[in-house]
């Protein structure tokens, strides 16, 4: 299983030509759902040629100090596509109970999955969060959002930063009861960043045709 982060450079060129309008970008409208517990899937739910690498990176999680894993069904992109799973979208909450981990697992179509960076989140209250990855270049992923990023740091490395990050805080964070509060905790984010883009008119809605 590959790990792949986000093409920064190619993104910042891309932005200049449409900002210049020599690339048009084409609007596809796609399906959000707000609700996680609506997108939640079982291991034997997902294609079976793709449930050995979810078990492989389940039992990552679990020798890494993760608990109660959630899987979720992850948007499949243009409206009137709902006949594919692109990949789903892993939660995990920490044993101890300050901060879980997120991470997507993509199903190409000829291709073996892959797995984004891993996104550690811990959140001081209901507005924040501390976001600590693997990813390159990480910006603030909400404005409530402290995001920090370490490109080579494996996961257990990743672990022990955002422990660092957390003890250094001024603030102290929520203790997280279990899997489904955890859940409701990133689904809240989630919405939080949605209504962030929607105000700054990144993104609108549209009805279906």
């Amino acid at each position: 299983m590959s790990n792949y982060s986000v093409n920064t450079l190619l993104g910042v060129i891309l932005w200049f030509l449409m900002k210049i309008y020599l690339i048009r970008p084409q609007n596809k409208p796609f399906a959000v759902c707000r609700s996680f517990t609506e997108k939640q899937v079982d291991l034997d739910q997902i294609p079976e040629r793709y449930q050995p690498d979810i078990s492989k990176e389940l039992k990552i999680l679990d020798e890494a100090g993760f608990i109660e894993p959630q899987l979720l069904k992850l948007n499949s992109g243009p409206i009137k596509d709902d006949s594919k799973l692109p990949g789903i979208t892993i939660y995990a909450l920490h044993q101890d109970k300050v901060m879980g981990i997120s991470f997507v697992i993509y199903f190409p179509d000829e291709t073996e999955s892959f797995r984004s960076s891993y996104y550690i989140v811990s959140f001081p209250d209901s507005t924040s969060s501390i976001t600590t990855s693997d990813q390159r270049n990480l910006i603030d992923l909400e404005p409530g959002d402290a995001a920090s990023c370490d490109p080579d740091a494996t996961l257990t490395e990743l672990i022990q930063i955002h422990q660092q990050r957390l003890a250094e805080s001024d603030e102290s964070c929520l203790t997280i009861e279990n899997g489904e509060e955890l859940l409701q905790r990133f689904e809240d984010r989630e919405n939080r960043k949605f209504d962030y883009d929607i105000e700054r008119g990144v993104m609108k809605r549209v009805d279906p045709s």
